[in-house]
C-alpha cells in the first residue's frame, strides 16, 4: 500500500509539473499512471477509502482527457489570432473582476491588536518586500505564500488589505466563490488568469478568501475539486524563479477541509493564526466604534473591554452598532439627546450571542497541534 501511495503522489507531482510548463503528452502520461496507481489502491482499501481513491481516480482521468482534447501550447508558440483574441479579453477581464483598482486604505495601525500576528506578518512578508535586496543579501526570498486561519469575524481579511496598503502593491482579491463554476473547466481558467495577471506585475499581493472552499481535499465527490486544485499546484507550486515578486495571501474558517498539498513547500509555506481579540484589540474596536458618540455620565470603555471577553471583531461591532440603534429609537421616541447608555449595549448583547463557541476553538487548537 505505501509503494503504491508513493508512485500516486510521485506521478501526481510529476504532473503538476508538467503542466507548469506546457508539457501536454507528459502531462497525459502522468495523469493516466496516477489514476492506474489510484485504481490499484482502491482495490487493497476499504469500502470507505477505496471509493475516494475511485473518485481521485476518476479525476486524474479527467485531467488526462482534457489534456488530450485541448493540449497546452508549446512555450515560445505562437497562439492562433483567435485565441490570441480570446486570452487578451480574458484577461482584461481578470483585470477588471479582480484588481482593486484603489489601494487599500487600511494600514496596521487601524488594526486594534493581534501584536503577534502583526509582527510575524512584517517579519516574514513586509520587510522582504520592502528591502529585497538585504533579504536576498541573508538568503531570504521575497514572496511567498502566507495562509491566515482562524474563527470568522476577527479580520483575517483586513489583515491582509493592511499588508497591501503597507507594501504599495497592487492588490487582486477573489473568494472560492468567485472562482468556482458550473461549467467545465471554467474554475481552472478563472484561477490560472487570477494568478497570471497577478504574476505580470513586478510586484503584486494577490489575496484568495475562502480558501477552504477553493481548495478542498482532493479524493472527494467532485471531480472539480481534483481539477482546481491541480490547477493552483502546477500555477505555484515552488514559486517559479522570476524577478517579479508576488505574495499569496489566503484566509479561511476551515484550515482542515484544505487539501494536505497546498501546505507543501512553495504554496502557503507560513500559516498564522488569527483568534478571538485580545484586551487591547477589543479596547481598540470600541475607541474606534464609539468615536465622537456621546456617552451617559460614568460610561466606562474598560468595563465592556472585559465583558467582551471571548466575543469575535465582529459581534462587538454588531452589539455596539445595536446599542446605537436603541439610543437612536429612545431620542426619536422620548425626544431626549442622543446618548449612549451602558444599559443600551447590556440589551444589544442580550439579543447576540457569541458567534464563536468554545467547541470551534478547540477544533483549530487541535488541527493546529496534529497539522503544524
Amino acid at each position: 500500500m505505501n509503494f503504491l501511495l508513493e508512485k500516486k503522489q510521485e506521478h501526481e507531482r510529476a504532473c503538476e509539473l508538467a503542466i507548469q510548463g506546457n508539457r501536454s503528452t507528459e502531462a497525459v502520461f502522468h495523469a493516466a499512471k496516477a489514476a492506474e496507481f489510484a485504481f490499484a489502491l482502491a482495490e487493497r482499501a476499504a469500502d470507505g477509502i477505496a471509493q475516494r481513491y475511485i473518485e481521485d481516480a476518476e479525476g486524474w482521468l479527467e485531467i488526462a482527457e482534457r489534456l488530450r482534447a485541448a493540449p497546452l501550447p508549446r512555450l515560445g508558440s505562437s497562439p492562433s489570432r483567435a485565441a490570441r483574441r480570446t486570452s487578451d479579453e480574458a484577461d482584461v477581464l481578470a483585470a477588471d473582476d479582480w484588481l482593486v483598482a484603489s489601494r487599500p486604505s487600511v494600514s496596521f495601525d487601524q488594526i486594534a491588536g493581534m501584536a503577534d500576528a502583526k509582527q510575524a506578518i512584517f517579519e516574514m512578508v513586509v520587510y522582504p518586500l520592502r528591502e529585497p535586496e538585504a533579504a536576498r543579501s541573508l538568503g531570504l526570498k521575497p514572496g511567498g505564500g502566507l495562509l491566515l486561519y482562524g474563527p470568522p469575524g476577527n479580520g483575517k481579511t483586513m489583515l491582509g488589505k493592511a499588508v497591501a496598503h503597507e507594501l504599495d502593491a497592487p492588490f487582486y482579491y477573489a473568494s472560492g466563490a468567485q472562482i468556482r463554476s458550473k461549467w467545465h473547466g471554467e474554475s481552472e481558467q478563472k484561477l490560472r488568469l487570477f494568478l497570471r495577471t497577478a504574476k505580470e506585475q513586478p510586484v503584486a499581493v494577490v489575496f484568495l478568501d475562502e480558501v477552504d472552499g477553493l481548495l478542498p481535499r482532493r479524493g472527494g465527490s467532485s471531480v472539480v475539486d481534483n481539477r482546481i486544485v491541480t490547477q493552483f499546484l502546477a500555477e505555484i507550486g515552488g514559486f517559479e524563479e522570476s524577478d517579479n515578486v508576488l505574495l499569496i495571501l489566503g484566509a479561511t474558517n476551515k484550515p482542515w477541509e484544505i487539501d494536505e498539498a497546498v501546505f507543501r513547500t512553495g504554496r502557503f509555506d507560513q500559516k498564522i493564526y488569527v483568534g478571538l481579540p485580545d484586551a487591547e484589540a477589543r479596547r481598540g474596536i470600541l475607541q474606534m466604534h464609539l468615536q465622537g458618540t456621546a456617552v451617559e455620565p460614568g460610561f466606562s470603555i474598560n468595563d465592556w473591554v472585559d465583558r467582551f471577553d471571548g466575543y469575535a471583531g465582529s459581534d462587538i461591532v454588531a452589539i455596539v452598532n445595536g446599542a446605537k440603534r436603541r439610543a437612536l429609537a429612545r431620542t426619536a421616541r422620548d425626544r431626549t439627546p442622543p446618548i449612549l447608555c451602558s444599559a443600551d449595549i447590556e440589551a444589544a448583547m442580550a439579543t447576540m450571542p457569541r458567534s464563536v463557541t468554545p467547541r470551534m476553538l478547540k477544533e483549530y487548537e487541535n488541527f493546529a497541534r496534529q497539522r503544524f
